[in-house]
């Protein structure tokens, strides 16, 4: 005899990220966070992250270490300084 199948119970996945996301002891950090750490616009933090080619796109979101952004914009800064 067959007995009755088990009811369908759903599961909720946990947020992808939480608020304070650290891989060792690196901090990833998003757009937002670049915007806020630098000024820039959303948009242009995006760019900018894309453009040091060290951006990580995870789940259609942009992150990058932040020791590559401070990496990043120390080769900036010796590479093409201010005049």
């Amino acid at each position: 005899m067959i007995g009755e199948p088990e009811p369908y119970v759903a599961v909720q996945a946990s947020p992808a990220v939480s608020v304070n996301p650290n891989l060792g002891h690196e901090r990833l950090l998003g757009i937002s966070d670049v915007s806020q750490m630098t000024g820039l616009s959303p948009v242009t933090a995006s760019k900018f992250m894309k453009e040091s080619g060290r951006a990580i796109a995870l789940h259609r979101r942009v992150y990058i270490l932040e020791s590559s952004l401070f990496a990043y914009l120390h080769e900036l800064e010796v590479s093409k300084p201010c005049h």
